[in-house]
């Protein structure tokens, strides 16, 4: 899972797992993509699965190395996928299968993960007013409660390039004060 430790010898780390119900034209990579392209930072390692990037967080001195590991293959099981900060979850709220894909996150999650770490949830809209919105917060949460994860749900429109960079801001800032 994570083969590219020894890009962090120097400096803080942190690891992500990220799952996306959509992971055809809303990957993490994607996702991720539009956030560095608002922050200064440099590519360490990028695969279809691994988003190595290091970049200087507010109040730090010196860079933070982050590799996010996109869990896109539910069939098998990843070595080190507890090993991380915390959990990331992408959900297309305008994709009729995402609750189909949430569900198989979930049972896989229940199998693989650590569900006492925190899963941050968002809910992903695509600003376009013709879309029809067939997942909401009510139905993901109550998944999520039942089984007694941690989590914390936020919804973003991503024509907003400021409601992306924020979502994923909060994520590392939260796995920089929260060790693995």
């Amino acid at each position: 899972l994570f083969p590219y430790t020894t890009l962090f010898r120097s400096g803080e780390k942190l690891q992500i797992v990220a799952f996306s119900t959509n992971d055809s034209k809303q990957t993490p990579n994607d996702i991720i993509n539009k956030f560095l392209e608002q922050k200064d930072h440099t590519i360490l390692k990028k695969t279809r699965h691994t988003y190595a990037f290091s970049i200087k967080l507010k109040n730090s001195t010196k860079a933070t190395n982050i590799m996010i590991f996109s869990a896109l293959n539910l069939t098998r099981e990843y070595p080190g996928i507890t090993d991380v900060n915390c959990y990331l979850l992408f959900i297309d709220l305008e994709k009729e299968e995402s609750i189909k894909k949430l569900q198989d996150i979930i049972n896989y999650a229940k199998d693989y993960c650590e569900l006492n770490k925190k899963i941050f949830v968002i809910g992903m809209l695509s600003g376009n007013e013709n879309e029809t919105k067939y997942i909401n917060k009510s139905n993901i949460t109550k998944i999520l409660d039942e089984i007694q994860a941690t989590y914390e749900y936020r919804e973003i429109n991503l024509s907003s390039i400021q409601e992306v960079v924020d979502a994923i801001m909060l994520v590392i800032d939260y796995s920089s004060k929260h060790s693995i």
